[in-house]
């Protein structure tokens, strides 16, 4: 966990420059999985039947969720903790937030749909390299979650704090290159 105090300069239309106090707070998140095998474990759960079809349960709300199977109830749940343990935390972070989905979203019935997208995601946002000794691929970037914090609270990603509002910032340290991945619940077009 590192906190970085930084001011930044906001000009108003006076002659004086205002400096407002923002505090940075980036979390490392670890991201050294390779492999999807671990999400076997949603089978041995009773989170998915073995034709893939995701196991419903009765409707119920959480933090403006509809959880009306049991994969968005463990999402909801957090019992993520185990698989961060073992590492995957980046993974599992980004499968979590494709399953719960937003306010205006079209649930699947299979996990596989979720499986292939945040695997896509996962290799587009991530540079690998072999390790030359043991020959194993190895993923070289970092993962940073980053919130941006002000006199009033958080102000970045949002000024409301929700499950689904996050920031990840991926660094690249061969081609040198910063990935983004942002997402703001309820900021839509159609929210108040």
């Amino acid at each position: 966990l590192t906190n970085a105090q930084k001011p930044d300069k906001v000009l108003s239309s006076n002659p004086e420059v205002q400096w407002l106090k923002t505090t940075m707070l980036t979390i490392v998140v670890p991201c050294t999985q390779v492999s999807m095998t671990f999400f076997d474990r949603l089978y041995c759960e009773g989170v998915v039947r073995e034709s893939g079809y995701i196991v419903k349960c009765y409707d119920d709300y959480y933090d403006d969720f509809l959880i009306s199977d049991e994969l968005r109830k463990v999402g909801m749940e957090c019992i993520y903790t185990f698989l961060a343990s073992l590492g995957t935390f980046f993974l599992f972070c980004l499968f979590k937030h494709l399953c719960l989905g937003g306010t205006l979203c079209q649930l699947e019935e299979e996990l596989s749909p979720y499986l292939e997208t945040t695997k896509a995601i996962y290799k587009d946002l991530l540079s690998v390299q072999k390790d030359p000794e043991t020959k194993e691929i190895k993923i070289i970037s970092t993962v940073f979650k980053v919130s941006a914090h002000d006199d009033n609270g958080m102000c970045y990603p949002s000024s409301k704090s929700h499950e689904q509002t996050f920031a990840y910032l991926i660094v690249d340290p061969l081609k040198r290159h910063v990935h983004v991945l942002y997402h703001c619940f309820g900021g839509g077009l159609f929210c108040n």
